[in-house]
Protein backbone atom coordinates (compact mmCIF):
# COMPACT_ATOMS: atom_id res chain seq x y z
CA UNK A 1 0.00 0.00 0.00
CA UNK A 2 2.74 2.33 1.08
CA UNK A 3 4.49 1.74 -2.41
CA UNK A 4 1.25 2.32 -4.11
CA UNK A 5 0.68 5.48 -2.29
CA UNK A 6 3.89 6.99 -3.01
CA UNK A 7 4.19 6.06 -6.80
CA UNK A 8 0.67 7.75 -6.95
CA UNK A 9 1.60 11.29 -5.26
CA UNK A 10 4.78 11.26 -7.48
CA UNK A 11 2.64 11.01 -10.14
CA UNK A 12 0.46 13.93 -9.44
CA UNK A 13 3.64 15.97 -7.83
CA UNK A 14 5.57 15.42 -11.44
CA UNK A 15 2.47 16.38 -13.65
CA UNK A 16 1.54 19.54 -11.82
CA UNK A 17 5.21 20.87 -11.69
CA UNK A 18 5.47 19.90 -15.37
CA UNK A 19 7.75 17.52 -14.74
CA UNK A 20 7.93 13.83 -16.81
CA UNK A 21 5.70 11.17 -14.86
CA UNK A 22 7.07 8.24 -13.81
CA UNK A 23 5.50 6.28 -15.84
CA UNK A 24 7.02 7.89 -18.45
CA UNK A 25 10.65 7.74 -17.36
CA UNK A 26 12.71 5.18 -18.37
CA UNK A 27 13.41 3.59 -15.65
CA UNK A 28 13.74 3.38 -11.83
CA UNK A 29 17.07 2.45 -9.78
CA UNK A 30 17.57 2.24 -5.93
CA UNK A 31 20.37 0.74 -5.15
CA UNK A 32 23.97 1.75 -3.29
CA UNK A 33 25.30 4.50 -4.94
CA UNK A 34 22.84 4.76 -7.67
CA UNK A 35 19.39 6.52 -7.40
CA UNK A 36 17.34 7.21 -10.60
CA UNK A 37 13.69 7.80 -11.33
CA UNK A 38 12.06 7.87 -7.89
CA UNK A 39 12.34 11.68 -7.00
CA UNK A 40 12.43 13.93 -10.39
CA UNK A 41 14.44 16.94 -10.62
CA UNK A 42 11.73 19.85 -9.94
CA UNK A 43 14.45 23.08 -10.49
CA UNK A 44 17.67 23.99 -11.76
CA UNK A 45 18.66 27.14 -9.65
CA UNK A 46 19.54 26.93 -6.16
CA UNK A 47 19.98 30.82 -4.02
CA UNK A 48 22.11 31.18 -1.19
CA UNK A 49 21.18 33.43 1.48
CA UNK A 50 23.44 33.62 5.49
CA UNK A 51 22.17 34.59 8.52
CA UNK A 52 22.60 34.57 12.62
CA UNK A 53 20.41 32.63 14.78
CA UNK A 54 20.68 32.62 18.54
CA UNK A 55 20.79 29.63 20.34
CA UNK A 56 18.68 29.12 24.28
CA UNK A 57 21.73 31.10 25.77
CA UNK A 58 21.60 34.00 23.05
CA UNK A 59 25.19 32.55 21.30
CA UNK A 60 24.50 33.67 17.08
CA UNK A 61 25.11 30.89 14.83
CA UNK A 62 26.13 31.57 11.33
CA UNK A 63 23.71 29.28 8.51
CA UNK A 64 23.65 28.98 5.13
CA UNK A 65 20.91 28.55 3.36
CA UNK A 66 20.77 26.55 0.49
CA UNK A 67 16.96 27.38 -1.40
CA UNK A 68 15.46 25.75 -4.44
CA UNK A 69 15.03 28.49 -6.81
CA UNK A 70 13.11 29.43 -9.67
CA UNK A 71 14.34 32.87 -12.04
CA UNK A 72 16.81 33.88 -9.17
CA UNK A 73 14.02 33.66 -6.49
CA UNK A 74 13.40 30.78 -3.39
CA UNK A 75 10.13 28.68 -4.23
CA UNK A 76 7.82 29.88 -1.85
CA UNK A 77 6.57 26.52 -0.31
CA UNK A 78 7.54 23.79 2.27
CA UNK A 79 10.18 21.63 1.58
CA UNK A 80 12.05 19.15 3.98
CA UNK A 81 15.31 20.09 5.29
CA UNK A 82 18.73 18.16 5.81
CA UNK A 83 21.61 20.14 7.34
CA UNK A 84 25.35 19.76 8.58
CA UNK A 85 26.95 21.38 11.88
CA UNK A 86 30.04 22.31 10.56
CA UNK A 87 33.47 24.05 11.39
CA UNK A 88 33.69 26.46 8.42
CA UNK A 89 30.31 26.91 5.92
CA UNK A 90 31.92 29.48 3.78
CA UNK A 91 35.63 30.89 3.16
CA UNK A 92 37.98 32.71 1.50
CA UNK A 93 41.15 31.06 0.19
CA UNK A 94 44.46 33.46 0.60
CA UNK A 95 44.63 33.68 -3.76
CA UNK A 96 41.07 35.32 -2.90
CA UNK A 97 38.92 32.15 -4.31
CA UNK A 98 35.59 31.14 -2.09
CA UNK A 99 34.67 27.67 -1.19
CA UNK A 100 31.18 26.84 0.31
CA UNK A 101 30.50 24.04 1.95
CA UNK A 102 27.00 23.52 -0.09
CA UNK A 103 29.21 23.58 -3.60
CA UNK A 104 32.04 21.40 -2.44
CA UNK A 105 29.87 18.78 -0.59
CA UNK A 106 27.70 18.33 -3.51
CA UNK A 107 25.07 19.07 -0.88
CA UNK A 108 23.16 21.82 -2.77
CA UNK A 109 22.39 19.66 -5.77
CA UNK A 110 19.67 18.47 -3.34
CA UNK A 111 18.02 21.61 -3.83
CA UNK A 112 17.22 20.20 -7.56
CA UNK A 113 14.86 17.81 -5.87
CA UNK A 114 12.86 19.61 -3.40
CA UNK A 115 15.23 19.95 -0.56
CA UNK A 116 16.63 23.37 1.56
CA UNK A 117 19.83 22.31 2.95
CA UNK A 118 21.33 24.33 5.64
CA UNK A 119 24.96 24.42 6.62
CA UNK A 120 25.76 25.84 10.56
CA UNK A 121 29.10 26.95 11.49
CA UNK A 122 29.52 24.86 15.46
CA UNK A 123 29.68 27.56 18.49
CA UNK A 124 33.62 28.69 18.25
CA UNK A 125 33.95 28.13 14.55
CA UNK A 126 33.18 29.55 11.23
CA UNK A 127 31.42 33.08 11.53
CA UNK A 128 30.04 32.45 14.96
CA UNK A 129 29.76 33.31 17.84
CA UNK A 130 30.54 31.61 21.04
CA UNK A 131 33.51 29.22 22.46
CA UNK A 132 34.03 25.58 21.23
CA UNK A 133 34.70 24.14 25.21
CA UNK A 134 35.83 20.54 24.58
CA UNK A 135 34.85 18.59 21.73
CA UNK A 136 31.23 17.84 21.26
CA UNK A 137 30.04 18.67 24.21
CA UNK A 138 26.68 19.34 25.39
CA UNK A 139 26.62 22.65 25.02
CA UNK A 140 27.33 21.76 21.49
CA UNK A 141 24.60 19.03 21.60
CA UNK A 142 22.06 21.72 22.76
CA UNK A 143 22.65 23.92 19.99
CA UNK A 144 21.86 20.93 17.39
CA UNK A 145 18.14 20.84 19.20
CA UNK A 146 17.81 24.75 18.50
CA UNK A 147 18.75 24.42 15.10
CA UNK A 148 16.64 21.72 14.26
CA UNK A 149 13.61 22.77 15.95
CA UNK A 150 14.75 26.14 14.39
CA UNK A 151 14.64 25.12 10.84
CA UNK A 152 11.80 23.16 11.30
CA UNK A 153 9.65 26.01 12.28
CA UNK A 154 10.33 28.32 9.02
CA UNK A 155 7.80 29.13 6.54
CA UNK A 156 9.81 26.94 3.76
CA UNK A 157 10.16 23.84 5.77
CA UNK A 158 7.80 21.48 5.89
CA UNK A 159 8.86 20.16 9.20
CA UNK A 160 10.60 17.26 8.40
CA UNK A 161 14.51 17.57 8.99
CA UNK A 162 17.66 15.54 8.17
CA UNK A 163 21.28 15.78 9.81
CA UNK A 164 24.58 15.00 8.10
CA UNK A 165 28.32 15.03 8.34
CA UNK A 166 31.55 13.25 8.04
CA UNK A 167 34.41 12.80 10.82
CA UNK A 168 33.75 15.73 13.39
CA UNK A 169 30.84 16.37 11.86
CA UNK A 170 29.88 12.92 11.18
CA UNK A 171 30.06 13.03 15.25
CA UNK A 172 28.02 16.29 15.51
CA UNK A 173 25.29 14.49 13.28
CA UNK A 174 25.19 11.47 15.75
CA UNK A 175 25.43 13.61 18.62
CA UNK A 176 21.88 15.52 17.61
CA UNK A 177 20.61 12.22 17.73
CA UNK A 178 20.81 12.57 21.54
CA UNK A 179 18.91 15.43 22.49
CA UNK A 180 15.21 14.22 21.52
CA UNK A 181 14.57 17.13 18.64
CA UNK A 182 11.09 16.01 17.54
CA UNK A 183 11.53 17.03 14.08
CA UNK A 184 14.50 15.37 13.61
CA UNK A 185 13.85 12.12 11.83
CA UNK A 186 17.19 10.39 10.19
CA UNK A 187 20.96 10.75 10.55
CA UNK A 188 23.11 10.05 7.72
CA UNK A 189 26.88 10.20 9.73
CA UNK A 190 30.41 9.20 8.55
CA UNK A 191 33.63 8.36 9.73
CA UNK A 192 32.52 9.09 13.25
CA UNK A 193 33.42 8.09 16.85
CA UNK A 194 30.81 6.17 18.50
CA UNK A 195 33.25 6.12 22.01
CA UNK A 196 35.93 8.48 21.86
CA UNK A 197 38.10 6.53 23.97
CA UNK A 198 37.88 3.33 21.63
CA UNK A 199 38.49 5.29 18.69
CA UNK A 200 40.68 8.46 19.62
CA UNK A 201 42.76 6.43 22.76
CA UNK A 202 42.72 2.74 20.85
CA UNK A 203 44.03 0.64 23.28
CA UNK A 204 45.00 3.40 25.59
CA UNK A 205 47.15 4.81 23.26
CA UNK A 206 46.44 8.61 21.64
CA UNK A 207 47.14 9.19 18.12
CA UNK A 208 47.88 11.97 15.81
CA UNK A 209 43.67 13.24 15.48
CA UNK A 210 41.34 14.85 17.40
CA UNK A 211 42.78 17.89 18.07
CA UNK A 212 41.70 20.41 15.78
CA UNK A 213 40.38 22.87 14.41
CA UNK A 214 43.59 25.06 15.25
CA UNK A 215 43.30 28.24 13.30
CA UNK A 216 44.84 31.61 13.72
CA UNK A 217 43.15 34.97 13.77
CA UNK A 218 44.27 35.15 9.92
CA UNK A 219 42.88 32.17 8.88
CA UNK A 220 39.32 32.55 11.08
CA UNK A 221 39.10 35.87 9.74
CA UNK A 222 39.13 33.99 5.74
CA UNK A 223 35.34 32.76 6.97
CA UNK A 224 32.63 34.92 5.11
CA UNK A 225 30.68 36.78 7.10
CA UNK A 226 26.58 36.64 7.17
CA UNK A 227 24.81 38.69 4.70
CA UNK A 228 23.81 40.90 7.18
CA UNK A 229 27.57 41.94 8.16
CA UNK A 230 28.89 42.81 4.55
CA UNK A 231 32.10 44.51 6.33
CA UNK A 232 32.84 41.70 8.78
CA UNK A 233 32.12 43.63 11.61
CA UNK A 234 30.15 40.61 13.45
CA UNK A 235 32.40 38.24 12.15
CA UNK A 236 35.38 40.04 14.17
CA UNK A 237 33.77 40.14 17.75
CA UNK A 238 33.42 36.44 16.79
CA UNK A 239 37.29 35.49 15.92
CA UNK A 240 37.91 37.39 19.43
CA UNK A 241 35.83 34.72 21.04
CA UNK A 242 36.84 31.97 19.49
CA UNK A 243 40.37 32.50 21.19
CA UNK A 244 39.30 31.01 24.25
CA UNK A 245 38.72 27.78 22.17
CA UNK A 246 39.17 24.62 24.34
CA UNK A 247 43.46 23.56 22.99
CA UNK A 248 42.41 19.98 22.32
CA UNK A 249 45.90 18.74 22.19
CA UNK A 250 46.39 19.76 25.89
CA UNK A 251 42.96 18.67 27.05
CA UNK A 252 43.75 15.07 25.50
CA UNK A 253 46.68 15.27 27.44
CA UNK A 254 45.36 15.29 30.99
CA UNK A 255 42.84 12.56 30.13
CA UNK A 256 44.98 9.79 29.88
CA UNK A 257 42.59 7.16 31.06
CA UNK A 258 38.16 6.71 30.01
CA UNK A 259 37.59 8.17 33.61
CA UNK A 260 40.16 10.88 33.54
CA UNK A 261 38.89 14.64 34.66
CA UNK A 262 39.81 17.39 33.38
CA UNK A 263 39.72 20.67 35.17
CA UNK A 264 40.34 22.95 32.15
CA UNK A 265 36.84 21.49 30.73
CA UNK A 266 35.33 20.55 33.96
CA UNK A 267 34.11 17.35 32.98
CA UNK A 268 35.34 14.05 32.46
CA UNK A 269 35.63 14.43 28.61
CA UNK A 270 36.01 10.59 27.18
CA UNK A 271 32.63 10.15 28.76
CA UNK A 272 30.86 13.48 27.85
CA UNK A 273 31.94 13.73 24.40
CA UNK A 274 31.12 10.34 23.51
CA UNK A 275 27.81 9.61 21.57
CA UNK A 276 27.93 6.22 23.67
CA UNK A 277 27.11 7.52 26.52
CA UNK A 278 23.79 8.89 25.39
CA UNK A 279 22.56 5.07 23.91
CA UNK A 280 19.47 5.30 25.59
CA UNK A 281 18.57 8.68 24.55
CA UNK A 282 19.05 7.95 21.33
CA UNK A 283 17.14 4.94 21.37
CA UNK A 284 14.30 6.23 22.70
CA UNK A 285 14.14 9.04 19.98
CA UNK A 286 14.03 5.92 17.32
CA UNK A 287 15.33 8.28 14.68
CA UNK A 288 17.10 6.14 11.49
CA UNK A 289 20.86 6.20 11.48
CA UNK A 290 22.98 5.68 8.10
CA UNK A 291 26.76 5.07 9.09
CA UNK A 292 29.42 4.80 6.75
CA UNK A 293 33.51 4.14 6.71
CA UNK A 294 36.31 3.16 4.75
CA UNK A 295 39.02 0.20 5.07
CA UNK A 296 41.79 2.75 5.03
CA UNK A 297 39.49 4.92 7.74
CA UNK A 298 41.02 4.59 11.31
CA UNK A 299 37.31 4.55 12.94
CA UNK A 300 35.98 1.87 10.69
CA UNK A 301 35.38 -0.20 14.00
CA UNK A 302 33.40 2.52 15.41
CA UNK A 303 30.27 2.62 12.76
CA UNK A 304 29.86 -1.90 13.02
CA UNK A 305 30.04 -1.43 17.04
CA UNK A 306 27.33 2.00 16.83
CA UNK A 307 24.87 -0.37 14.30
CA UNK A 308 25.64 -3.48 16.54
CA UNK A 309 24.97 -1.47 19.72
CA UNK A 310 21.88 0.50 18.55
CA UNK A 311 18.66 -0.96 18.07
CA UNK A 312 17.47 2.12 16.01
CA UNK A 313 16.77 1.75 12.34
CA UNK A 314 20.23 1.46 10.86
CA UNK A 315 22.12 0.95 7.49
CA UNK A 316 26.04 0.42 7.15
CA UNK A 317 28.30 1.63 3.97
CA UNK A 318 31.95 0.58 4.29
CA UNK A 319 34.18 1.27 1.22
CA UNK A 320 37.71 0.69 -0.11
CA UNK A 321 38.41 4.59 1.29
CA UNK A 322 40.32 6.45 3.38
CA UNK A 323 39.06 8.61 5.90
CA UNK A 324 35.92 10.52 4.63
CA UNK A 325 36.57 9.49 1.15
CA UNK A 326 34.24 7.73 -1.76
CA UNK A 327 35.70 7.31 -4.60
CA UNK A 328 33.66 5.71 -7.15
CA UNK A 329 30.27 5.58 -5.05
CA UNK A 330 28.07 8.82 -5.21
CA UNK A 331 27.59 9.68 -1.52
CA UNK A 332 25.30 12.05 -2.07
CA UNK A 333 23.05 10.06 -4.22
CA UNK A 334 22.83 7.72 -1.32
CA UNK A 335 21.81 10.74 1.21
CA UNK A 336 19.24 11.49 -1.24
CA UNK A 337 17.81 7.61 -1.30
CA UNK A 338 18.38 7.89 2.49
CA UNK A 339 16.62 11.56 3.24
CA UNK A 340 13.50 10.40 0.34
CA UNK A 341 13.02 7.58 2.32
CA UNK A 342 13.06 8.69 5.89
CA UNK A 343 11.49 12.65 5.24
CA UNK A 344 9.64 12.73 1.67
CA UNK A 345 8.18 8.90 2.66
CA UNK A 346 8.94 7.60 -0.67
CA UNK A 347 9.13 4.04 -0.39
CA UNK A 348 13.02 3.14 -2.47
CA UNK A 349 13.40 0.30 -0.60
CA UNK A 350 16.78 1.38 0.57
CA UNK A 351 15.82 -0.38 4.01
CA UNK A 352 14.36 -3.57 2.19
CA UNK A 353 17.99 -3.90 1.42
CA UNK A 354 20.43 -5.96 3.92
CA UNK A 355 21.65 -3.63 6.37
CA UNK A 356 24.93 -3.43 5.53
CA UNK A 357 27.08 -2.87 2.27
CA UNK A 358 30.61 -3.46 2.16
CA UNK A 359 33.77 -4.05 -0.24
CA UNK A 360 36.11 -6.80 -0.29
CA UNK A 361 39.27 -5.29 -2.30
CA UNK A 362 42.71 -7.43 -3.19
CA UNK A 363 46.09 -6.78 -3.67
CA UNK A 364 45.42 -5.17 -7.17
CA UNK A 365 43.02 -2.57 -6.72
CA UNK A 366 40.06 -4.36 -8.25
CA UNK A 367 37.22 -5.74 -5.75
CA UNK A 368 33.55 -6.12 -5.15
CA UNK A 369 30.56 -4.91 -3.32
CA UNK A 370 28.59 -7.65 -0.93
CA UNK A 371 25.46 -7.31 1.37
CA UNK A 372 25.27 -8.95 4.68
CA UNK A 373 22.56 -9.00 7.54
CA UNK A 374 24.81 -8.98 9.89
CA UNK A 375 28.39 -8.05 11.17
CA UNK A 376 30.75 -9.80 11.12
CA UNK A 377 29.27 -11.96 7.90
CA UNK A 378 27.90 -15.44 9.07
CA UNK A 379 28.73 -18.47 8.65
CA UNK A 380 31.11 -17.52 6.27
CA UNK A 381 33.99 -16.67 8.21
CA UNK A 382 35.91 -19.10 10.10
CA UNK A 383 38.19 -17.93 12.92
CA UNK A 384 41.77 -19.62 12.37
CA UNK A 385 44.41 -19.12 14.50
CA UNK A 386 48.30 -18.72 12.95
CA UNK A 387 50.93 -19.21 15.39
CA UNK A 388 54.17 -17.05 15.25
CA UNK A 389 56.97 -19.58 14.72
CA UNK A 390 60.51 -20.19 13.82
CA UNK A 391 61.21 -18.82 10.29
CA UNK A 392 62.00 -18.72 7.58
CA UNK A 393 58.97 -20.55 6.43
CA UNK A 394 59.46 -19.40 2.40
CA UNK A 395 61.31 -16.11 0.71
CA UNK A 396 62.16 -13.60 3.52
CA UNK A 397 62.87 -10.07 2.85
CA UNK A 398 63.85 -9.09 6.79
CA UNK A 399 66.44 -9.70 9.55
CA UNK A 400 63.93 -10.40 11.88
CA UNK A 401 61.43 -13.06 9.88
CA UNK A 402 59.73 -15.79 11.60
CA UNK A 403 57.09 -17.90 10.64
CA UNK A 404 53.33 -17.93 11.30
CA UNK A 405 51.95 -21.10 10.78
CA UNK A 406 48.67 -23.60 11.15
CA UNK A 407 51.03 -25.56 13.66
CA UNK A 408 51.25 -25.75 17.29
CA UNK A 409 54.59 -25.14 19.00
CA UNK A 410 56.19 -28.46 19.83
CA UNK A 411 59.08 -29.08 21.87
CA UNK A 412 60.99 -26.50 23.41
CA UNK A 413 59.37 -24.02 21.57
CA UNK A 414 61.45 -20.41 21.15
CA UNK A 415 61.51 -16.78 22.04
CA UNK A 416 62.20 -13.90 20.47
CA UNK A 417 64.02 -10.52 22.07
CA UNK A 418 63.52 -7.09 20.67
CA UNK A 419 64.71 -3.93 21.60
CA UNK A 420 61.96 -1.35 20.85
CA UNK A 421 63.14 0.90 17.91
CA UNK A 422 61.72 4.52 17.77
CA UNK A 423 63.03 5.61 14.97
CA UNK A 424 59.76 4.98 12.50
CA UNK A 425 58.66 6.89 9.80
CA UNK A 426 57.01 7.43 6.47
CA UNK A 427 58.01 9.14 3.54
CA UNK A 428 54.73 10.82 3.31
CA UNK A 429 52.46 12.02 6.15
CA UNK A 430 49.91 9.94 7.94
CA UNK A 431 46.96 10.76 9.07
CA UNK A 432 43.65 8.26 9.80
CA UNK A 433 44.46 6.30 7.72
CA UNK A 434 47.12 2.70 7.91
CA UNK A 435 50.66 3.91 8.09
CA UNK A 436 53.40 2.88 6.01
CA UNK A 437 55.12 -0.78 6.77
CA UNK A 438 57.47 -0.51 9.62
CA UNK A 439 58.99 -4.84 9.11
CA UNK A 440 62.74 -3.45 9.36
CA UNK A 441 61.71 -1.99 12.99
CA UNK A 442 60.27 -4.49 14.38
CA UNK A 443 59.68 -8.63 14.63
CA UNK A 444 57.81 -9.81 11.71
CA UNK A 445 56.07 -13.65 11.19
CA UNK A 446 55.10 -14.87 7.65
CA UNK A 447 53.17 -17.58 6.05
CA UNK A 448 54.83 -19.46 3.10
CA UNK A 449 53.00 -18.45 0.11
CA UNK A 450 48.87 -18.93 -0.03
CA UNK A 451 47.91 -22.15 -2.21
CA UNK A 452 44.60 -20.37 -3.04
CA UNK A 453 42.87 -17.01 -2.76
CA UNK A 454 42.22 -16.55 0.99
CA UNK A 455 39.54 -13.99 2.06
CA UNK A 456 40.04 -12.03 5.00
CA UNK A 457 36.65 -10.42 6.64
CA UNK A 458 36.02 -9.98 10.03
CA UNK A 459 38.11 -9.10 13.39
CA UNK A 460 41.54 -10.32 13.66
CA UNK A 461 42.52 -10.59 17.01
CA UNK A 462 46.32 -10.89 18.53
CA UNK A 463 47.52 -13.18 21.75
CA UNK A 464 50.97 -12.51 22.89
CA UNK A 465 52.95 -14.24 25.36
CA UNK A 466 54.83 -11.21 25.84
CA UNK A 467 57.38 -10.07 28.82
CA UNK A 468 59.14 -6.76 29.17
CA UNK A 469 62.56 -4.81 30.62
CA UNK A 470 59.72 -1.74 31.17
CA UNK A 471 56.69 -1.63 33.57
CA UNK A 472 54.50 0.00 30.38
CA UNK A 473 54.99 0.46 26.88
CA UNK A 474 53.09 0.37 23.50
CA UNK A 475 52.76 -2.75 21.50
CA UNK A 476 51.47 -2.71 17.64
CA UNK A 477 50.58 -5.07 15.58
CA UNK A 478 50.22 -4.81 11.83
CA UNK A 479 48.69 -7.61 9.19
CA UNK A 480 50.05 -6.96 5.73
CA UNK A 481 49.77 -8.97 2.40
CA UNK A 482 53.41 -9.47 1.06
CA UNK A 483 53.73 -9.97 -2.60
CA UNK A 484 55.78 -12.46 -4.74
CA UNK A 485 58.01 -9.28 -5.25
CA UNK A 486 58.04 -8.39 -1.71
CA UNK A 487 55.64 -5.34 -2.30
CA UNK A 488 53.82 -5.24 1.70
CA UNK A 489 50.43 -3.85 1.45
CA UNK A 490 49.43 -3.35 5.14
CA UNK A 491 45.83 -4.85 5.40
CA UNK A 492 44.78 -3.43 9.52
CA UNK A 493 46.70 -2.67 12.71
CA UNK A 494 45.82 -3.43 16.54
CA UNK A 495 47.88 -1.14 19.21
CA UNK A 496 47.72 -1.64 23.31
CA UNK A 497 49.24 0.14 26.14
CA UNK A 498 51.14 -2.81 28.04
CA UNK A 499 49.65 -1.79 31.40
CA UNK A 500 45.97 -1.39 30.01
CA UNK A 501 46.35 -5.20 29.03
CA UNK A 502 43.32 -6.52 31.44
CA UNK A 503 40.14 -6.62 29.72
CA UNK A 504 36.78 -6.14 31.06
CA UNK A 505 33.26 -6.88 29.67
CA UNK A 506 31.99 -3.89 27.26
CA UNK A 507 28.91 -1.70 28.41
CA UNK A 508 27.98 -2.11 24.50
CA UNK A 509 28.30 -4.88 21.82
CA UNK A 510 31.94 -4.90 20.33
CA UNK A 511 31.65 -7.73 18.23
CA UNK A 512 33.34 -10.25 20.31
CA UNK A 513 36.72 -8.36 20.24
CA UNK A 514 38.73 -7.91 23.98
CA UNK A 515 37.44 -4.49 25.23
CA UNK A 516 38.95 -2.83 28.16
CA UNK A 517 37.51 0.55 30.50
CA UNK A 518 40.63 1.80 30.49
CA UNK A 519 40.34 3.63 34.02
CA UNK A 520 43.16 4.82 36.13
CA UNK A 521 42.67 1.65 38.47
CA UNK A 522 42.36 -0.72 35.45
CA UNK A 523 46.58 0.77 35.18
CA UNK A 524 48.83 -2.44 36.24
CA UNK A 525 52.66 -2.64 35.23
CA UNK A 526 54.48 -5.71 33.97
CA UNK A 527 55.77 -7.73 36.23
CA UNK A 528 59.63 -7.81 35.52
CA UNK A 529 60.56 -10.98 33.25
CA UNK A 530 57.20 -12.86 33.68
CA UNK A 531 55.95 -13.39 30.34
CA UNK A 532 51.97 -11.74 30.59
CA UNK A 533 48.95 -12.55 28.42
CA UNK A 534 48.64 -9.67 25.80
CA UNK A 535 45.14 -9.93 23.79
CA UNK A 536 44.23 -7.01 21.54
CA UNK A 537 41.66 -6.96 18.62
CA UNK A 538 43.04 -5.49 15.00
CA UNK A 539 40.67 -3.10 12.77
CA UNK A 540 38.29 -5.16 10.91
CA UNK A 541 38.86 -5.69 7.28
CA UNK A 542 37.59 -7.47 3.72
CA UNK A 543 40.43 -8.38 1.50
CA UNK A 544 41.22 -11.50 -0.47
CA UNK A 545 44.81 -12.01 -0.30
CA UNK A 546 46.06 -13.69 -3.48
CA UNK A 547 47.38 -17.40 -4.25
CA UNK A 548 51.05 -17.03 -4.14
CA UNK A 549 51.15 -14.02 -1.42
CA UNK A 550 52.20 -14.38 2.04
CA UNK A 551 50.62 -13.19 5.18
CA UNK A 552 52.91 -11.46 7.68
CA UNK A 553 52.79 -9.51 11.66
CA UNK A 554 54.72 -7.19 12.55
CA UNK A 555 55.14 -6.70 16.09
CA UNK A 556 56.80 -3.03 17.03
CA UNK A 557 56.54 -0.68 19.83
CA UNK A 558 56.83 2.28 18.06
CA UNK A 559 54.00 4.07 15.97
CA UNK A 560 54.46 6.94 13.52
CA UNK A 561 50.21 8.26 14.33
CA UNK A 562 51.54 8.12 18.43
CA UNK A 563 51.00 11.39 20.03
CA UNK A 564 53.14 12.18 23.43
CA UNK A 565 55.05 9.03 23.16
CA UNK A 566 57.46 8.34 26.13
CA UNK A 567 60.74 7.29 24.97
CA UNK A 568 62.82 5.47 27.54
CA UNK A 569 66.55 5.18 27.43
CA UNK A 570 68.13 2.45 27.41
CA UNK A 571 65.16 1.49 25.10
CA UNK A 572 63.26 -1.30 26.73
CA UNK A 573 63.42 -4.92 25.24
CA UNK A 574 59.90 -7.15 24.42
CA UNK A 575 60.53 -10.76 24.22
CA UNK A 576 57.66 -12.52 22.61
CA UNK A 577 57.75 -16.02 23.78
CA UNK A 578 56.35 -18.97 21.28
CA UNK A 579 56.42 -22.14 23.62
CA UNK A 580 53.75 -24.80 23.90
CA UNK A 581 53.03 -23.44 26.68
CA UNK A 582 53.19 -19.87 26.19
CA UNK A 583 52.86 -19.86 22.74
CA UNK A 584 51.62 -16.45 20.80
CA UNK A 585 49.34 -16.13 18.13
CA UNK A 586 46.76 -14.30 15.34
CA UNK A 587 43.59 -15.05 14.93
CA UNK A 588 41.79 -14.14 10.89
CA UNK A 589 38.68 -14.23 10.36
CA UNK A 590 39.08 -16.75 7.11
CA UNK A 591 36.34 -17.13 4.38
Amino acid sequence: MRRLLTALVALLMTAALGAPALAESPGLVSRPGQYEGYAPVLYDEWVRTSQYVPTRDGTRLAVDLYRPAVDGKPVDRPFPVVWEHQLSRASRAEDGSVSLRGVTSGMADLTAYGYVVAFVDRRGNGASFGTMTGYHSRTEAADAYDITEWLAAQPWSDGEVGVFGCSNTGDAAMQAATVGAPHLKAVFAGNYSFHKYDAFQRGGIRANWGVGPNRTREEDLRNLPVDADPDGTLLRQAVEQHQANTSLRDMWRAAPYRDSYVDSVGTRPWTEYSVATYREAIERSGVPLYSYDGWDDDFRKESLVSAATLSNPHKVLIGPWQHCENQGFDIVAERHRFFDYWLKGIDNGIMDEPPVHYYTGSFDGTGQWRDTAQWPPRPSARQTRYYLADGPTGTVDSVNDGGLTRDRPRGHGGKDDYTVDYSVSCPDPVDQEQTCPQDAKGLTYTTAPLKRHTELTGHPVVSLRLSATSADGNVFAYLSDVAPDGTVRILTDGRLRLALRGTQRAPYDVLGTPWRRGDTADARPMPSGKAERVDFDMLPLSSVVPAGHRLRITITGADVRESDRTEVSPAPVYTVHREPARASSITLPVV
